[in-house]
């Protein structure tokens, strides 16, 4: 079996969360474990074809993706091919991709590949409203192009693989699919840390105060505004209390950026930090209070998995795919300020409460591994 993978758009937009850090944990296995077989491919919008990259190169650059650059582009016509047993796999966030996937499926089915995908959720089609509007059309070019041509599709809950079933019966398309659902790692750190605590410049000057987290772009879906509303009720009773946001500012957030970057409190008691590495997001876990992670719809949550396992007493909101996440061991509420009010306050004020509730964490969270996710894909794809 050889496996093509396209990365373009992890190439073009190098995000270190979310969707890319899926694509991240996915490469790194497959080329330990089957090298030979997998083709990691580049698309390119100036000659409109694509390129194969070295799989040994693409080690390197999986360790310093921000600013690596390849030096081996070889170019490759992935359709006049003479293997067998062929598959193409869409794990990426590929609707926005130059190649559109209506025209490059058809292509392929024709030159009898495979072709896999991994959803992780609907949110174009569901919430239109929140995301931009390219993105809204091409996603439905894209869903249109899986609902046509996909043999199979990986989703990350059964709250996202509902959502697909439900809207494809409001589609022409009819085709059964098949499908499955492979739950996301939460295991980033795999080694001991590069740089120790009291090294980590970034995180240090944070180490010693008491902080709540929140984690995940900040984007119109994500409920950062909400935190903040609440915190400047808690701050008049827990001024020792410290706000961190950590992600990068999204779409459509502009009246939201104004406001936290003129806050009176920003720098002082709210802070916002990008680009933080694996090494130092797993410090602010690791050290964090509580953890929020307030939304209106996920396709997973994986901010929720992430902290649970790092034994974190975790506020989600009660919808989608949260309370799959993180199952009985989130603390989950309705998007509301009293409701995140009562909830902070109640760990705030009882310590015998906040230190049982740590240990029931720690005691119940049953994580799910990166090498457990990538073993569960390969199942189905080999």
């Amino acid at each position: 079996m050889k496996l093509y993978i396209d990365i373009s758009q992890f190439l073009h937009n190098r995000f270190s969360t979310g969707i890319q850090r899926v694509v991240r944990e996915f490469l790194q296995r497959s080329l330990l474990q089957m090298h030979d077989d997998v083709h990691i491919i580049s698309f390119s919008s100036s000659s409109g074809s694509y390129y194969l990259l070295d799989n040994d190169e693409v080690k390197l650059f999986l360790k310093e993706f921000k600013n690596y650059q390849f030096q081996n582009f070889t170019p490759i016509d992935i359709f006049n091919t003479l293997q067998e047993n062929k598959v193409f796999f869409d794990i990426d966030s590929v609707w926005n991709h130059d190649y559109q996937r209506i025209h490059l499926y058809k292509k392929l089915k024709i030159h009898h590949f495979k072709i896999y995908n991994f959803i992780y959720d609907l949110i174009p089609v569901l919430y239109p409203n929140l995301v931009k509007n390219k993105t809204r059309n091409n996603f439905n070019s894209f869903l249109n192009a899986v609902y046509t041509y996909s043999d199979f599709v990986f989703f990350d809950s059964e709250s996202a693989r509902d959502d697909f079933i439900i809207f494809q019966s409001s589609q022409e398309k009819k085709r059964n699919i098949t499908t499955k659902i492979v739950y996301l790692g939460s295991d980033f750190i795999h080694t001991e840390l590069s740089t120790p605590m009291k090294y980590n410049t970034v995180f240090y000057k944070f180490a010693p105060i008491k902080y709540i987290l929140f984690v995940g772009t900040i984007e119109p879906r994500k409920l950062q505004p909400l935190l903040i509303e609440a915190y400047e009720e808690l701050f008049k009773t827990h001024p020792d209390l410290h706000i961190i946001l950590i992600g990068s500012i999204g779409w459509k957030v502009e009246k939201f950026k104004q406001y936290l970057y003129s806050h009176p409190l920003k720098d002082k008691h709210i802070h916002h930090l990008v680009n933080v590495d694996d090494d130092t997001l797993h410090l602010f876990y690791q050290n964090a209070f509580l953890v929020t992670y307030l939304s209106l719809y996920e396709g997973y949550g994986l901010p929720i998995a992430e902290s649970l396992l790092r034994g974190n007493i975790t506020i989600a909101s009660n919808n989608s795919s949260m309370p799959e996440v993180g199952k009985n061991c989130a603390q989950y509420i309705d998007n509301t300020k009293e409701a995140l009010l009562k909830t902070i306050r109640h760990y705030l004020e009882n310590d015998t409460l906040y230190e049982k509730r740590k240990q029931y964490i720690k005691e119940n969270y049953k994580h799910q591994s990166w090498d457990a996710f990538y073993n569960n894909l390969m199942k189905k794809i080999t």
